[in-house]
């Protein structure tokens, strides 16, 4: 190695260095801050980010739905309500301008 590769390998370097992540982590959108931290780690400013709830979110869903489920094969009623009127709530058609003008 001559004295110009010496060179150009020491300016990559320093190069390199100077324009390295610090430890912060970027501007991430809330959504992909887990995928990215659980890419790169927790760095310094990432200490103070809030956890993510869609874990629980998930299970409560599906509890119900599980619920709505079992209620609907068995015939139940759980505190005067079946499957059917959980399922004609669900379609009803709601006239926006109405909710408004109540509000």
């Amino acid at each position: 190695m001559n004295s110009t590769e010496k060179r150009r390998k020491e300016l990559l370097e320093s190069a390199q260095t100077a324009y390295r992540d610090r430890g912060f982590l970027p501007a991430v959108h809330p959504r992909y801050r887990a995928s990215y931290t659980s890419l790169y780690g927790n760095s310094e400013g990432a200490e103070g980010l809030p956890k993510s709830t869609f874990g629980i979110r998930l299970f409560v869903c599906a509890l119900i739905f599980a619920l709505f489920v079992v209620m609907d094969y068995r015939g139940t009623k759980v505190l005067n309500v079946n499957s059917e009127r959980i399922t004609e709530e669900i379609g009803y058609e709601i006239d926006i301008r109405q909710v408004w003008k109540s509000l």
